[in-house]
């Protein structure tokens, strides 16, 4: 199962993927209404992740120290 430090790392990626698919002239050619729509609801993931606090220090720290408590109960 995917932590949410690394939900939010594959948020990212879609994002960058995403504007990395449109050409940068046809995104110059675009109005401003139309290019804040493009890969919308990839930032608006990231954007979650970001509002959830599930990428900062704490939120990681917390899971990493969840998962090593669960691998030292399965020893």
């Amino acid at each position: 199962m995917s932590t949410n430090y690394e939900k939010f790392i594959a948020a990212n990626q879609a994002l960058m993927d995403c504007f990395k698919a449109v050409p940068a002239e046809q995104f110059s050619a675009m109005s401003l209404s139309e290019q804040n729509g493009v890969c919308k609801a990839e930032a608006t993931t990231v954007r979650d992740h970001i509002t959830a606090g599930h990428a900062n220090f704490a939120s990681i720290l917390s899971e990493r120290m969840a998962s090593m408590d669960a691998a030292d109960k399965q020893e």
